[in-house]
């Protein structure tokens, strides 16, 4: 079993939890998700990564799209539905782009939560996926980790990066 931790997390109401630990099985399906906060302590063999833990990104392309399946994971899609029109390919295939341009725009009147929560649960609830685009037991989503992100106001800054923890 796979024990990942961050400094926070994204819930599926687009609010951030504090310190959790987030158990893996074999598979990359989620055992369970703990939210420490304040009482966090390190464990034996536990991966703790600065920043904050979100599921992979959902998208969905077209049949004749298969070739994009590479491009997307760079992208931090890693939830991927063919044969749906749900999604616009344009947004849904950059998230993480549109992310940094909307987030980091001084004008921006909704949160970094409600951006990821569009690209994640939102999407996976128009998809009619259930085990995607939430952190939760029983859910598969793919499991990436948000860097250099300016935690005390929750945003985006010219500097972060997203990494792949879990496909």
């Amino acid at each position: 079993m796979r024990k990942v931790s961050a400094h926070y997390y994204l819930r599926s109401d687009g609010s951030f939890g504090k310190r959790p630990i987030i158990s893996l099985d074999c598979d990359g399906r989620i055992a369970s998700v703990v939210e420490k906060g304040d009482d966090f302590k390190e464990e034996p063999s536990l991966e703790y990564y600065p920043g904050i833990l979100i599921p992979g990104f959902v998208a969905s392309i077209g049949r004749a799209s298969k070739s994009l399946s590479k491009l997307v994971i760079v992208n931090g899609v890693l939830r991927l539905q063919q044969e749906s029109e749900l999604l616009s390919s344009e947004e849904y295939l950059k998230p993480w782009e549109i992310l940094k341009q909307l987030s980091t725009a001084s004008s921006s009147e909704y949160t970094l939560g409600h951006y990821l929560l569009k690209h994640t649960f939102q999407a996976a609830q128009l998809l009619e996926q259930a085990e995607w685009g939430v952190l939760r037991a029983g859910a598969n989503p793919g499991l990436l980790v948000l860097q250099n992100i300016d935690l005390r106001n929750m945003a985006l800054s010219p500097q972060s990066s997203f990494k792949i923890i879990q496909r």
